[in-house]
């Protein structure tokens, strides 16, 4: 019954003057459009009890394109008009089946999510206020306009449409306070027998109601015998349709919107999970058989499909049922739908226009941001002042802008790390390591993250202006840029980087990138940020290997060559800490090895039975991953230990340990140690004393530059 009522309101919201004539032929349309949407939804749909017909959502942009081809083709006979809207509607459905059964075939729902909600509520605020004036439409046959208010109350025309308000401002009480399946059907039920009995009571009879234009009427050429599939081409000013390109946009994206809020209703209505991409598809289909056969838009309907939920049924002959009910009424003729009072009709889509402005308008003012909600207001207002399309177009607008503002607000840098603080994984001696605190400030490290664009790149460029141009901060010679969480840069961000490159030549630091994607890096080859010379960027695997690069440069410009020169071992611990012990006796306990590049002191899983300390050269630390490859965790070199923590616990090695280049290293390995206990006590305990200070300096170290991380 709902299914019947809803698709003849849709098409007396249509098919006016002066194309009132096809009223019968537009009956047959969206019934039979009903009839292939129930089988087809019934049949595919990944959800069981899904019911589809010609939709609220997208019959008031329909209605639009009809009365701006009437509004076009003014003058011209009214049959070719009449033809012209059928067969607009009949392309525009083939074309919006055309792109959900794409959007569905690629699996392309999930981008409707990316809709801004704001514009979502202002097509559905939008769309709930061309029912609501659309009703006026079916009752006066004029169209409303908030700027001739005073004209159609003079006229009269207010008062014809008084019944009909009243109506759907009943039936949305009604159904928002006693939530039963029976509450709206059993309104107009009762309605249409209320109607006839004052008729009766009046002394008036149906041919009077007729004539008085209060019911549909009898309409011609209707039954399934009549069913013209497509109108002729030759009759059909296609240029006429071509120029509807933005209503047809309009539909497009209100289908997938209003599919997307449908499935996502249903899903929670049902608790049960829904496949959008299969919907989608379903609906594309479903709209090509229609449209090939002169059908209308369509798609599953929430309110109806959650029908039967409360009846306890989940079955897909629920749909197959609702649309045979369709396909009786075409077989057997439509004469009994002119019986029906337009004031019902009309009162259905005011219900169903009340429904969406109070759900957008009032509903959502609890429930949305301030600035959100403003936007779904302000959507509607140009919607009723200058027009759907227009609406939606400055929604879109206004929400693109607002993007970019907010998101410009949002700080594409995710730390600011200072290289005193935040030092490589490299295990410096400790001469280099206090030098290294001194001079660390020098390195300014930026954590990008997000996508920089034109609306957050300036801010990246003016943090470092800032930075160089403190004062009260040491010289800046090294800006590190980490891209590892950057997801994308455009040519607003590249331009940025550019005028940080002009800044670093004029001011004579470096700039140093690491984790950049292969997409960043060609940007970077193209725009010329990557030749040789001064400004240009240097690339590095990741932030550790470009902040060791620059430790390194520090050392090496700070030292004067004093890194290279040989020292023992321990005159390297006489640095670290003045013991009150002989430390030339801690050689005696110890195995001296001269080894090559690549030779592994340590592999990862072997017992540990040993320690190792570096007396010249380099090693670094390795994880073995799942994967095969190889992870440096950290690089020590002269003046630093290695080994101690599998020592002490006794544990396997969980790292590998390999030369870098050629080393000097001393061994201790457990029994050593023993001996030293028992035969020297003091050079034992000064040992241990030792390893306590390395660790508690790591663990200093570490908990400074989580200190910086998270501040």
């Amino acid at each position: 019954m709902m299914t019947v009522v809803l698709s003849i309101s849709f098409v007396a919201l249509i098919f006016v003057d002066p194309i009132g004539d096809f009223v019968g032929e537009g009956t047959n349309l969206m019934l039979l459009t009903a009839v292939i949407l129930g089988v087809f939804m019934a049949v595919f749909s990944s959800y069981a009890g899904t019911i589809a017909i010609p939709q609220d959502r997208v019959a008031p942009v329909v209605a639009l394109m009809a009365t701006l081809i009437i509004h076009e083709m003014r003058g011209t006979d009214p049959e070719r008009i009449g033809v012209t809207v059928l067969a607009a509607i009949a392309s525009s459905t083939i074309i919006v089946g055309l792109a959900l059964f794409f959007l569905g075939a690629y699996k392309l729902g999930n981008i409707v999510r990316f809709t801004p909600y704001p514009v979502i509520g202002g097509f559905l605020a939008g769309s709930g206020w061309l029912l609501v004036t659309g009703s006026f439409r079916v009752i006066s046959g004029e169209s409303f306009s908030l700027l001739s208010m005073k004209n159609m109350i003079a006229s009269g025309l207010i008062m014809q449409w008084i019944p009909c308000a009243a109506f759907g401002i009943i039936a949305y009480f009604a159904v928002r306070f006693f939530r039963h399946y029976l509450t709206l059907p059993a309104l107009v039920f009762f309605a249409i027998v209320g109607f006839y009995a004052w008729l009766h009571f009046d002394h008036h009879d149906p041919d009077f109601a007729r004539q008085h234009g209060w019911v549909l009427g009898a309409q011609p050429d209707t039954g399934l015998k009549h069913i013209r599939t497509f109108p002729s081409l030759l009759d059909v000013d296609w240029g006429v349709i071509v120029n509807q390109y933005s209503s047809l946009i309009a539909l497009l994206l209100t289908s997938i919107v209003s599919i997307l809020l449908n499935t996502s209703a249903l899903e929670l209505a049902a608790d049960e999970e829904i496949d959008l991409n299969k919907e989608l598809r379903a609906a594309g289909l479903a709209n090509l058989v229609g449209g090939f056969s002169g059908g209308m838009v369509g798609f599953q309907s929430l309110s109806l499909s959650a029908l039967p939920l409360g009846m306890g049924v989940r079955s897909r002959l629920v749909g197959l049922f609702s649309a045979l009910a369709c396909l009786f009424l075409l077989w057997f003729g439509t004469g009994l739908l002119g019986y029906i009072p337009k004031f019902i009709l009309g009162g259905i889509l005011f219900y169903n226009g009340l429904s969406f402005l109070a759900e957008w308008i009032f509903d959502a003012y609890f429930r949305m941001i301030r600035e959100d909600y403003y936007l779904v207001v302000l959507i509607l207002a140009i919607v009723a002042v200058a027009g759907y399309l227009q609406g939606i177009g400055a929604g879109i607008i206004i929400a693109t802008v607002l993007f970019v503002l907010k998101y410009s607000s949002v700080n594409v840098i995710s730390n600011i790390l200072s290289g005193d603080s935040h030092h490589s994984s490299v295990d410096r001696s400790p001469p280099e390591a206090r030098l290294l605190n001194n001079h660390g400030g020098q390195i300014h490290i930026l954590r990008l993250k997000g996508f920089i664009f034109f609306g957050s790149a300036n801010n990246l460029l003016n943090t470092i202006r800032d930075r160089q141009a403190d004062p009260d901060l040491p010289r800046l010679a090294y800006v590190i840029l980490d891209f590892q969480q950057v997801s994308g840069l455009d040519t607003s961000g590249l331009v940025s980087i550019s005028k940080l490159s002009r800044l670093a030549t004029k001011t004579g630091f470096i700039i140093l990138v690491a984790s950049v994607p292969v997409d960043i890096q060609n940007s970077f080859r193209t725009a010329g940020l990557l030749k040789e010379g001064a400004g240009q960027l240097r690339i590095f695997r990741d932030r550790d290997y470009s902040i060791e690069w620059c430790e390194d440069d520090i050392l090496k410009r700070e030292l004067v060559g004093a890194r290279n020169e040989s020292r023992s071992l321990p005159q390297i611990l006489a640095n670290f800490h003045p013991w009150r012990v002989d430390t030339g006796n801690l050689l005696n306990f110890m195995e001296r090895l001269e080894v090559g590049k690549n030779h592994y002191l340590i592999l990862q899983g072997d017992p540990s039975h040993e320690l190792f300390f570096i007396e010249s050269g380099r090693v670094k630390v390795t994880v073995e991953l799942d994967n095969g490859r190889a992870m440096r965790v950290r690089t020590m070199g002269a003046g630093t230990v290695v080994g101690e923590i599998g020592l002490y616990l006794g544990q396997q090695r969980l790292a590998s340990v390999v030369t870098e280049e050629p080393c000097v290293i001393y061994r201790l390995n457990l029994n050593s140690l023993h001996r030293m206990e028992r035969e020297n006590p003091p050079l034992a305990s000064a040992f241990h004393e030792f390893m306590v200070r390395v660790l508690a300096e790591r663990i200093t170290q570490q908990n400074r530059t989580l200190r910086a991380l998270v501040e």
